[in-house]
């Protein structure tokens, strides 16, 4: 058997901190950089508001919209709920893939491992 190294591969995390969602589908983190995978390893919806909220989290592939094809998680979060998001565990997006969310004032937070070949 014989590997072949083409180049140097480069292993960081990301981190987006806890940030208040709009009524709209709106970007939140930055767009996964060129020659790079994203692959998500934890997120949370909290819902810090005194009503139900509906959320939704989408991944987006390059140059896309925020659409039913690439909805993750549609969901209600009663009061004070923190919904720990398992469908995004071990997803991941490539370069110029990117994040949208919508919740009216619940917060979003992210970790996920980039993979980065020079």
């Amino acid at each position: 058997m014989v590997f072949l190294w083409a180049g140097q591969m480069t292993v960081s995390t990301y981190i987006l901190d806890g940030t208040l969602l709009t009524g709209a589908a709106a970007t939140y983190g930055t767009a996964v950089p060129t020659l790079t995978k994203r692959v998500f390893r934890a997120m949370n919806l909290y819902n810090g508001t005194a009503a139900p909220v509906q959320c939704e989290v989408h991944l987006i592939a390059s140059g896309g919209t925020a659409s039913d094809t690439n909805r993750v998680i549609l969901r209600t979060l009663a009061v004070e709920e923190t919904y720990t998001c398992p469908e995004v565990i071990n997803e991941g997006l490539n370069a110029g893939g990117f994040v949208q969310a919508l919740g009216l004032n619940c917060s979003l937070r992210f970790t996920a491992t980039e993979q980065t070949n020079s």
